[in-house]
């Protein structure tokens, strides 16, 4: 393949990519009306028919499908404008906008992690869903539902989830000689990197990751996740010490002391690179990579899906990645139609149709798994991976974020960095991060 192909291919694949991961974030930053009442008042012309405009914001995928959603929406309701703006994933013009109280979107994207951190920063920013989310409660799991309330209020409406599983390329996995079925445990998981990388001889690795954290920290994320790991003990103070973010990362440095990783230091643009060059065989991600994986055209069939290896013989295979929220604007002039234009997108089964075929988000709207579009089997791997999802996120372990993530998550990609790419004692480097962690929020 000649590289100048494989340039325009990448270039194709960036433009299409997503995520919501382990660790691209939120919609940050368009404009919108600068009132400030957060009683905001509907333009409607009339009871039951919506007018007016508002402006939504998303990152990647989800701006696709915004604004797939945004076209469908507004032609059945003539009279209404939906501005869907494709904005970064860094918060950065959204903190100015909420600390300037102007400018804040009528309707934003929120990582689920995120959607507390928020609130707890900017209280009076965001309308009360619970009148949105009480009805239809029954139809989201405890686990998103608990990531958009604070203080028994909701104050986003959740959109999609991020279940786990281990994508693998069928080709190379075969060629190796190894059978994906015998993988039961992350220790079968490094075996079988060991022959791929022999077979290979070593230009395909197993898997990688970013050894610094300071792009991502996806996959010692995933594997927490996995182990039901809690970011704070009981009495609410940081532990990233924990026993099981130590045995997430250290499966990390056991991968890479075993030869079967590779670095990305540019984790999400480099492990694309990697897929696209057959540099790496397998991924264990979100569902919502299914949607980049497919822009690699010439793998289409070669690659498999199946559950997360187990740390233990009879484990959980089952953990959460990414996932969003939408929330409301306290400053827009026409919650009514916002309201209704999140409703459309997240709890419909039309909306969810439009999310899923655009761009793979997996909804957490539990009454669209029974929609055709999450039984149908997908062209390019063979299989319905709505359906497999759908089995794969019946067991994900809960977790809190807390209103301080931000802080905590920067100083865990130092402490995952200090354990990875320098080697320095995992558990010692956790404690110093769990310190450095409780000391910001506490200055706050």
């Amino acid at each position: 393949m000649k590289r100048k192909k494989i340039g325009k291919r990448i270039c194709s694949i960036l433009l299409a990519a997503t995520m919501f991961s382990s660790t691209a974030l939120l919609a940050s930053g368009c404009a919108s009306s600068d009132s400030s009442s957060k009683s905001a008042k509907s333009t409607s012309s009339a009871p039951g028919k919506l007018s007016g405009s508002i402006t939504v914001c998303g990152w990647n995928q989800a701006a696709s499908a915004l604004k797939a959603n945004a076209k469908q929406f507004m032609t059945e309701n003539p009279g209404t404008t939906v501005t869907v703006q494709t904005v970064d994933s860094d918060y950065t013009k959204l903190y100015s906008e909420l600390a300037a109280n102007s400018g804040v979107p009528d309707v934003v994207t929120i990582q689920n992690r995120d959607v507390k951190n928020f609130v707890n920063k900017y209280p009076d920013a965001w309308l009360d869903l619970t009148d949105m989310m009480k009805p239809e409660e029954s139809n989201f799991s405890n686990y998103v539902r608990g990531l958009a309330m604070v203080d028994n209020k909701y104050y986003a409406v959740p959109w999609d989830l991020g279940p786990c599983a281990l994508y693998y390329r069928k080709d190379i996995f075969k060629e190796a000689g190894v059978d994906p079925s015998t993988i039961k445990t992350y220790d079968d998981y490094i075996a079988a990197g060991k022959k791929i990388v022999t077979k290979t001889g070593g230009k395909t690795k197993l898997i990688g990751f970013d050894y610094s954290g300071s792009t991502s920290t996806d996959m010692p994320a995933v594997f927490f996740s996995q182990l039901g790991g809690q970011y704070y003990n009981k009495n609410g103070k940081v532990q990233l010490n924990s026993d099981a973010m130590v045995k997430a990362v250290d499966l990390c440095k056991k991968m890479i002391n075993a030869g079967v990783a590779v670095n990305l230091p540019n984790e999400w643009n480099d492990r694309i690179s990697a897929a696209t060059n057959d540099q790496i065989a397998s991924i264990p991600y979100a569902v919502w990579y299914a949607g980049t994986l497919q822009a690699i055209s010439d793998q289409k069939g070669k690659w498999g899906i199946m559950p997360l290896p187990a740390f233990t013989a009879g484990g959980n295979t089952q953990a959460n990645e990414g996932g969003s929220a939408l929330a409301i604007s306290s400053q827009t002039k026409n919650a009514e139609l916002a309201k209704a234009f999140v409703k459309f997108a997240l709890m419909s089964s039309e909306g969810n149709k439009i999310n899923f075929e655009t761009s793979k988000l997996f909804t957490s709207y539990q009454k669209s798994y029974k929609d055709p579009e999450y039984t149908a089997t997908d062209d390019y791997f063979g299989i319905s991976i709505g359906s497999t999802f759908a089995k794969l996120s019946t067991n994900i372990p809960t977790v809190d974020f807390g209103p301080h993530f931000t802080d905590v998550n920067n100083a865990l990609k130092t402490g995952i960095g200090n354990a990875l790419l320098k080697k320095q004692d995992t558990k010692a480097v956790l404690k110093e991060a769990s310190d450095t962690a409780q000391k910001a929020i506490d200055n706050e």
